[in-house]
């Protein structure tokens, strides 16, 4: 079962210690039939939210999903509490989790 509707992929996800974040939201620029998916990973403060992005990568739908499936069953939580908005962030699109 995905985590998030195909039709708005965005959300949030905290690890099990509580010092990585992962945000998870579609690329508007990508083909309605082929969606890409950005994945930022942030640094986490003390009591779960976001703090400073360390890197981010672009994900066809079904690799995201896979990912935050594996996430979720290796003890990953989903959070509410973070941005509204997505962060306009200049980063290189290599995946370097």
């Amino acid at each position: 079962m995905p985590l998030f509707p195909e039709q708005e992929v965005n959300g949030w996800l905290i690890s099990p210690e509580g010092r990585w974040c992962y945000h998870f939201y579609r690329d508007p620029q990508s083909w309605q039939r082929c969606p890409l998916i950005f994945v930022d990973k942030w640094s986490a403060r003390p009591e779960g939210t976001s703090f400073q992005i360390k890197n981010r990568c672009k994900l066809p739908l079904d690799d995201a999903l896979e990912l935050c499936g594996h996430m979720l069953l290796n003890g990953w939580q989903k959070l509410s509490n973070q941005f509204e908005e997505a962060l306009e962030v200049e980063l290189s699109e290599e995946c370097a989790m």
